[in-house]
């Protein structure tokens, strides 16, 4: 694995303090990892900065869910291709088609193991070309 140098940026959107901390702690090894807990942040990031791939909570609080911030990420041209990753704690087959229908590349339910969701960035990530 490529922990050494951090070649890849990953977004992390994740509104539970508990989980987001979690996750950049775990993924912080490999990646550079940027992390936000609401919509409005989540917009300013995106339009400021590009990013090799997005962890994304579907069920955030707010305007919009992951699934509404997935649909609105797809419609811009620079996020068209960026691999997005959803992560759910829900169990029904509706929420799985729901993300990846909206543009999601994988869907991965909470709690998710560690060396499942570190591989499948990777292979995301080396699938994508970066």
């Amino acid at each position: 694995m490529n922990g050494v140098n951090k070649k890849y940026s990953v977004l992390i959107i994740e509104d539970d303090p508990h989980n987001l901390k979690f996750l950049q702690t775990l993924l912080s090894r490999y990646f550079n990892i940027t992390t936000c807990r609401t919509e409005s942040e989540f917009f300013n990031l995106i339009t400021t900065e590009k990013y090799d791939l997005l962890l994304m909570d579907i069920s955030l609080s707010g305007e919009k869910s992951g699934i509404g911030l997935i649909k609105s990420l797809r419609k811009i041209p620079l996020y068209k291709n960026i691999p997005i990753i959803a992560l759910s704690a829900h169990v029904a087959e509706s929420d799985k088609y729901e993300a990846l229908n909206a543009g999601a590349n994988l869907y991965l339910r909470k709690p998710v193991q560690n060396r499942i969701l570190i591989d499948s960035i990777f292979s995301l990530l080396e699938r994508k070309g970066n």
